[in-house]
């Protein structure tokens, strides 16, 4: 499945209008509903898999516990379907990025941010635990956050309830290494609540020290020193940290479950005891809102920086100038058919439809790239993919084919 994709509809109602992510036999479209001229996140199972029984088990498995969640802190589900045995689940549209996404990019988290991201995972998962059911997979790809900051809990591929029967063969290595119990890398089947609360606490460490717990060359690896090497001191790590999050993190990552926090609940009471402890100071651009949400807020920055500079991109070979204004700008190719209509339209068959984003905080630009095929560089090196860069003036940027100058005067 690949880029003819763009451009379905699927049902005679779901049209697919720019991908947004692929998975190893799902890929995830932005759909525009074509009855309310709503935006959705449409998952479509690839087509090479449509035969494979247990795949096929997984995809509806997740679909049915998605339906069962209705919870602010787990991706809504609208609609299951198949269409010419294409398999589908349309979900709510989250315009926001993966929390693996801040943690690349930001490093080292501000504590109460990343413990207000925790505690929001944990209230999703407290939802889940209410039905029965366990995600069996928390790791930082599988949580969005939405421009309000706040967290949604998507992929319940690998979930489990009371009413599914497991589809996981006891030698099938499932999950993520950094983030698996010990008991769920022995069996999955054994894996309850108390496990996706051992991920989310993995999570959580790794957004406070820049580094997950236990790593390693290889997935067996780090498995085993999951299983078998103490939990490491955090506060050795990063030395802001009150004592208390050495004493949350070994209770949180003990090897038994039993040893562990038994609900998410209780996980929740323990991350408001440790929030206590941390100083309540602000991150120069940040202001504290309730449940760890940070906000951008504009009194809290210095008096010299009110006044914002001007910035512009001049495209070399026709001299168009575009003023640069907005916080979140999309760089691509126009294109009525699909409604895609970027901020910034480079009319070139090399430029994606959503090439890149220029972001803007203050007076500091950064540009990222979209995934686009033709590639994003900056001042001649290719741009990894969901990684801003910062611009200065007199950068040259380059989007497929296009070149231009970014300007901040």
């Amino acid at each position: 499945m690949n880029g003819d994709m763009i451009g379905r509809v699927m049902k005679d109602r779901y049209k697919l209008i720019d991908e947004r992510g692929r998975g190893s036999f799902a890929t995830v479209y932005v759909a525009r509903d074509l009855k309310n001229n709503r935006i959705y996140a449409v998952k479509v199972m690839h087509m090479d898999f449509s035969n494979d029984d247990d795949l096929l088990a997984r995809f509806q498995r997740e679909a049915y516990i998605l339906q069962q969640l209705q919870d602010p802190h787990i991706v809504r589900i609208i609609e299951y379907g198949d269409d010419h045995n294409m398999h589908y689940i349309v979900m709510d549209y989250i315009d926001g990025q993966s929390l693996k996404y801040y943690m690349i990019n930001q490093g080292q988290m501000d504590p109460l941010k990343a413990i207000g991201y925790a505690r929001q995972i944990a209230e999703g998962l407290n939802a889940a635990y209410n039905k029965g059911v366990v995600h069996r997979d928390i790791k930082p790809q599988n949580i969005l956050i939405d421009s309000n900051n706040v967290v949604k809990i998507t992929d319940f591929g690998l979930a489990r309830s009371r009413e599914t029967v497991t589809l996981t063969q006891s030698n099938v290595f499932m999950g993520t290494a950094f983030y698996i119990s010990p008991e769920q890398a022995a069996s999955g089947r054994s894996a309850d609540t108390r496990s996706d609360l051992y991920s989310v606490a993995a999570v959580l460490f790794e957004m406070l020290a820049g580094c997950p717990p236990f790593q390693g060359e290889t997935a067996v690896e780090i498995v085993i020193k999951q299983i078998n090497e103490p939990v490491p001191s955090i506060c050795r790590l990063r030395s802001d940290l009150p004592l208390e999050a050495d004493r949350f993190m070994m209770k949180a990552l003990a090897k038994e479950p039993g040893d562990r926090f038994q609900t998410p609940l209780e996980f929740i009471t323990a991350l408001d005891r440790l929030q206590e402890h941390i100083p309540q100071t602000l991150s120069p651009l940040y202001g504290r809102g309730g449940m760890g949400h940070e906000k951008l807020v504009s009194g809290d920055l210095a008096p010299d920086r009110a006044q914002k500079k001007e910035a512009w991109m001049t495209v070399s070979a026709s001299g168009n100038r575009f003023h640069l204004q907005g916080d979140k700008l999309i760089v691509g190719r126009r294109d009525p058919t699909l409604g895609i209509y970027p901020d910034i339209d480079l009319a070139d068959k090399t430029v994606g439809r959503r090439h890149a984003y220029l972001h803007r905080q203050g007076d500091t630009y950064t540009v990222e790239d979209l995934e686009s095929r033709n590639k994003t560089r900056l001042n001649g090196e290719i741009l990894m993919p969901h990684q801003q860069r910062l611009l200065k003036d007199g950068d040259v940027l380059r989007f497929g084919s296009v070149e231009a100058r970014f300007e901040l005067r």
